[in-house]
């Protein structure tokens, strides 16, 4: 059985609680005539799951978790080094209609979830409305109102009052910790996990550009290179998955690793032209996603 421990269960959490460029078109790809597999059990859509492999899984998620920046820590970043908030960012809510697989549903409620920590922090409660909602769909499509509804009426209660819905998303964490426990989310964690992932980087790289290198910033600098490397050990995750969604996605990471390595290979790199250069390939990955 999966154990996941508070970094992972603030992934998830965020993307329950509180928390680009340009609508996806999706043109030619899932209809909303098509059938959604949200029923689809993890055991289904992974080949082979014998005890040795949740053992490894298990494993690359520990390692994954050690990696990994909270969200609310990247945001927060975000908004003390005074980053502007760019609606334009987000991932439109529009776009959750198409979503129609249990993988869409999955990378974007991880996605999703970022955009609304980033709502949060900034004071967009018109925008934050909305995007909640949006993730509360997706909740219940994924099975994951038992958590989700818990928290949901609190949520809705104290949406003005930043301590407060940072309360709610820390009771949430324990919750969500079992619920994945219980019920060996193995999968529908690591699509979640890695929308998320992607979405912070995102918007990181994408805010960066209008932020102008001091030595009082650097330390911004070097944690947006560090947050990247959490891409490493998602990718290190993803190859024990044989879903044919999964390894799309995992081929898609790894053509993104390659060539955001070829420009960046420390902190010192991002350099403005570097960082525009970079953008253009999260962005290329992200729209996988959306």
């Amino acid at each position: 059985m999966i154990k996941v421990n508070p970094a992972l269960a603030s992934i998830v959490c965020v993307t329950l609680a509180c928390s680009v460029v340009s609508s996806c078109n999706n043109s030619g790809g899932e209809k909303a005539t098509g059938v959604a597999d949200t029923a689809l059990s993890d055991a289904k859509r992974i080949d082979s799951l014998t005890s040795q492999k949740k053992k490894d899984i298990d494993f690359k998620f520990a390692t994954l978790e050690a990696n990994l920046p909270s969200p609310f820590d990247v945001v927060n970043d975000l908004y003390n080094y005074k980053a502007a908030f760019k609606k334009e960012l987000l991932n439109p809510t529009g776009n959750a209609e198409k979503y129609v697989t249990a993988y869409k549903k999955e990378t974007n409620f991880g996605v999703y979830g970022v955009d609304l920590a980033y709502i949060n922090f900034y004071g967009q409660n018109q925008e934050m409305l909305s995007y909640y909602s949006t993730i509360q769909k997706l909740a219940q499509d994924l099975n994951l109102a038992s958590v989700f509804d818990v928290y949901a009426e609190r949520f809705k209660a104290n949406s003005n009052n930043h301590d407060s819905v940072v309360a709610i998303v820390d009771n949430v964490f324990t919750a969500t910790d079992a619920f994945l426990n219980k019920n060996d989310k193995y999968l529908v964690a690591s699509h979640v996990i890695a929308g998320s992932i992607i979405e912070v980087n995102y918007l990181s790289l994408n805010l960066l550009k209008d932020i102008k290198r001091t030595p009082d910033n650097d330390k911004f600098f070097v944690k947006v290179f560090n947050e990247n490397l959490a891409l490493y050990h998602l990718i290190n995750l993803f190859e024990k998955y044989t879903d044919k969604d999964s390894q799309a996605l995992l081929a898609a990471m790894k053509d993104y690793r390659k060539s955001y390595d070829e420009v960046i290979k420390s902190a010192a790199d991002l350099t403005p032209d570097n960082i525009d250069k970079a953008v253009k390939l999260i962005n290329t990955l992200r729209n996988k996603l959306i």
